[in-house]
C-alpha cells in the first residue's frame, strides 16, 4: 500500500459531543453525533462563523427580562393583576 491511499487524520479539537480532524489532503472532518462533513477550510470557517452569530441571537433571545409585575392600586390599597 502506497502513502498516498492513506487518508491520516489529526485531531484537531475534540469535545464530548464532537471533534474536528484534519486529514493529509487538507479537509477538515466534522464529527458532530453520528454526522460527518468534509469540508475545507473556508466553508469550515463559514459554517463555525454561522454557527456563532446563531448562539449569540439565541443567547439573546433568552434573556429578554421578564416582565414586569404590575398591581392595580385601590383605595383599598394594592393588589395583582393577572
Amino acid at each position: 500500500m502506497t502513502d498516498a491511499l492513506t487518508d491520516v487524520r489529526t485531531p484537531i479539537a475534540v469535545s464530548p459531543n464532537a471533534r474536528v480532524e484534519l486529514s493529509s489532503d487538507g479537509t477538515l472532518h466534522i464529527l458532530v453525533g453520528p454526522v460527518t462533513l468534509h469540508v475545507e477550510r473556508l466553508m469550515c470557517e463559514e459554517l463555525a462563523t454561522t454557527l456563532a452569530v446563531a448562539v449569540v441571537r439565541l443567547h439573546e433571545r433568552d434573556e429578554k427580562p421578564e416582565p414586569a409585575e404590575l398591581r392595580l392600586v385601590t383605595s383599598s390599597g394594592p393588589s395583582r393583576c393577572s
